[in-house]
């Protein structure tokens, strides 16, 4: 029995070959810490992982751990599921492969460890580092969408992989909103910079910057996230790429989003104007509670439920549209 294991197991791994290089996605979404955060949270994964199908990943190529059972997750973000995952892929992904790990949620730091706040005992990044060890992919793409996650730079940074944060650093603790444009990015056309019907890690990076640094702007709000770019191997990064600091070639070279004549979403005026209404929506959610300290609590309550709920029916509306 072992031998035919061995031999279907090979079989398997040349017939993977034979078929091409190929992308593999996992998304983790973890804990909110209160319900309205984690409804975001659970949006941002959904939404992506429908880009990524979107873009032509097939089902057992892309994968959606998140903190509760819902449609199209595969497994509980618990840190052994992560792990089982992490470990299958490892095995019957080749070097010729790409491999692509989305973190979206909480994230903290201790001044020595960075942690992704998940279902039960959190993962450190060093933790992570040990599960992406065995992952022979020459070509990997990590963002870490989490507070705190610019601690978790340079224990992931190696040759061929591209690492960017939503923070700069660990003492950046405050809930991150970067997460919410770089999703949006995979949606939008205009983060096409180079119109050649594709969007890059790095594409999706400068117009997530962009728009963070758009909405603390529009939020009159002293900016407490800093994103980051690593795809050299070395240093602590860049917020802004270029031919001048060496980096983003890698970044511009990973797709993560497929569109044109292979576009599958709809790319209509009224798709644009609900993930338009979407964005708004969580930006108001996320002003009000920046506010809340200042508010009579019924008068917030009151808010924060019409916000909420005109929340949920553009999701709805969404959903129902990529159903058709």
């Amino acid at each position: 029995m072992l031998g035919l294991a061995l031999l279907l197991g090979a079989a398997d791994a040349r017939a993977q070959s034979a078929a091409g290089p190929a992308t593999y996605a996992v998304i983790v979404t973890g804990l909110g810490g209160d319900p309205d955060y984690g409804k975001m949270i659970d949006g941002w994964g959904k939404d992506l992982h429908s880009a990524l199908a979107q873009s032509g990943l097939a089902q057992d190529h892309l994968y959606w751990l998140a903190a509760s059972h819902q449609d199209s997750v595969y497994a509980v973000s618990q840190a052994d599921q992560i792990r089982r995952l992490l470990s299958m892929l490892a095995a019957r992904m080749t070097a010729q492969d790409t491999f692509q790990l989305f973190l979206i949620g909480h994230g903290s730091y201790d001044d020595l460890d960075y942690r992704f706040n998940i279902p039960g005992p959190d993962l450190t990044a060093a933790q992570f580092a040990e599960l992406l060890a065995p992952i022979k992919c020459e070509r990997q793409v990590v963002v870490n969408m989490t507070s705190a996650s610019g601690a978790s730079l340079p224990v992931w940074r190696q040759k061929g992989r591209t690492v960017i944060t939503s923070t700069s650093a660990g003492q950046e603790r405050n809930f991150s909103v970067f997460a919410r444009y770089f999703v949006a990015a995979l949606h939008e056309p205009a983060a096409d910079a180079n119109k050649n019907e594709t969007i890059s890690a790095l594409e999706a990076y400068r117009y997530a910057v962009q728009e963070v640094t758009r909405y603390y702007e529009t939020q009159k709000r002293l900016a407490t996230e800093h994103p980051l770019l690593e795809d050299r191997g070395e240093g602590q990064g860049v917020r802004e790429p270029s031919p001048e600091n060496g980096a983003g070639l890698l970044a511009a070279a990973v797709v993560l989003r497929r569109m044109g004549t292979t576009e599958i979403a709809l790319d209509t005026p009224e798709a644009r104007q609900l993930r338009a209404r979407k964005r708004h929506a969580e930006e108001a959610i996320e002003q009000l509670k920046y506010r809340k300290a200042s508010m009579d609590t019924s008068v917030y309550m009151q808010q924060l439920e019409k916000l909420l709920i005109d929340l949920a029916e553009v999701q709805q509306q969404l959903d129902e549209m990529e159903q058709q």
